[in-house]
Parts: structure tokens; sequence; C-alpha cells
């Protein structure tokens, strides 16, 4: 059992409080359980379980308005963000195996484009014409749809460019 002068002075080594008033106080308080004597000289005593617990308990109280956040809830975020941690991680793998799926059809794609043969264009049935049109119609047609597509009478620079490419080949065949 702790007198009140050993109390502060312990108090005090903790970097808590050097009044004995302080200590009275919170003993009124009912903040720091202590025992009346009977004695004259020793007012109060305290058990050494209960000053540890109210050391540990100012301590928590002073970190917690110095950093503003309770250890409890701190622990509890802790744990929380640990989790959310791991699941990132777990997300990050399954994103790179995705990743990997989506290269490996990239390339099985690429290979089959490249092992089969382009499409031949039927240039009739892309100008809206019978599939039996004559040539000399179809080049008529293009140089209709060339005229409208040209970008000095405000028509589309690429799409002029594709089709006086489909023109030309028209035109060699």
């Amino acid at each position: 059992m702790l007198n009140v002068k050993e109390v502060t002075k312990l108090l005090g080594a903790e970097g808590i409080t050097t009044s004995e008033q302080m200590v009275i106080r919170w003993i009124l308080d009912g903040k720091l359980k202590a025992k009346r004597t009977t004695n004259l000289n020793i007012d109060y005593l305290i058990k050494p379980n209960d000053l540890a617990a109210f050391i540990l308990e100012k301590i928590i109280e002073e970190n917690r308005k110095k950093f503003g956040v309770d250890y409890q809830d701190w622990e509890k975020t802790f744990k929380e963000n640990q989790k959310l941690k791991d699941e990132i991680e777990e997300l990050k793998s399954s994103f790179r195996i995705e990743q990997a799926k989506v290269r490996s059809l990239k390339k099985m794609l690429q290979a089959e484009y490249a092992i089969s043969e382009p499409a031949s264009i039927n240039f009739p049935s892309l100008l809206g014409l019978d599939a039996n049109a004559d040539k000399d119609l179809v080049k008529k047609e293009f140089k209709k749809l060339l005229k409208a597509l040209h970008p000095d009478r405000g028509g589309d620079d690429r799409l002029f460019k594709v089709f006086y490419e489909h023109y030309e080949a028209a035109k060699s065949n």
C-alpha cells in the first residue's frame, strides 16, 4: 500500500503530476481508488495495482489528446487497414491474371488473322449496285461517291482516302 506522498512521487516520475492536492482531488473524484486510514499522518492508502491502472489510463488519455485517436479505435482501424491491404493484393494478382489472359487472346486472334485470307471486296455491293453490274457503272458510281466525300466539298478526308483506294483497286480489276 502506498500513501499520497509516494503516489505523487511515482506520478511525477511518469510525468503526470507533482501535486499532492491533484492526487487527493483524483481520489475524492473517484478517479483513483484509495482507502481512508485512521492514522493522522497518512490520509489515504492506494494499492499499487490501482495506481498502475490509473497511470495507464492517464497515459492513454494523454495519447488520445496528443494524437486525436483512441487506442481501441486505432487498433480496430489498423486491423481493418491490414484486411483492406490484403484484399488489394488479392485483387492485383487477379488483375494480373486477367491481363495475361487478354494478352494471350490477342496473340491468338492475331495468329488467326494472319492465317486466314482477307475477304475479297465486292465493289458493286459496296456501292449498293447489283452483283452483276457493269465495270463502267461501278467506276461512275465511285466517282460520284468520291466527289461527295472530297474534303474540298466538305467531305471527310479519311473516308475519301479509303474509298479512293477502293476506286484504284476497282480500276485495276
